[in-house]
């Protein structure tokens, strides 16, 4: 297959994964926020901004990997080599 063309399916699949873990992270802090609302309101307005903030942050990426799915696909393929080859 031409790599031009595998690279921008493979940011498209990074992309899927974003969303993915997007949820996963959005019902964990929705119980843990629940849960320490019980207990420390302070601690449930902390874990609620870093929730929402996290999320911004997800959006920006999906739309930047949407943008430019061939240049997110080499960035996660260096994460990704840098992660394997670590001396």
């Amino acid at each position: 297959m031409i790599p031009a063309i595998k690279a921008g399916t493979w940011g498209l699949a990074f992309m899927k994964q974003l969303y993915r873990t997007k949820k996963v992270i959005g019902r964990g802090s929705k119980k843990a926020a629940s849960f320490a609302g019980k207990h420390h309101a302070g601690t449930s307005k902390f874990i609620t901004g870093v929730s929402q903030k996290t999320h911004k942050g997800f959006g920006i990426a999906q739309r930047k990997i949407r943008k430019h799915p061939k240049t997110s696909s080499a960035i996660g393929g260096a994460i990704g080599w840098d992660m394997l080859d670590s001396d």
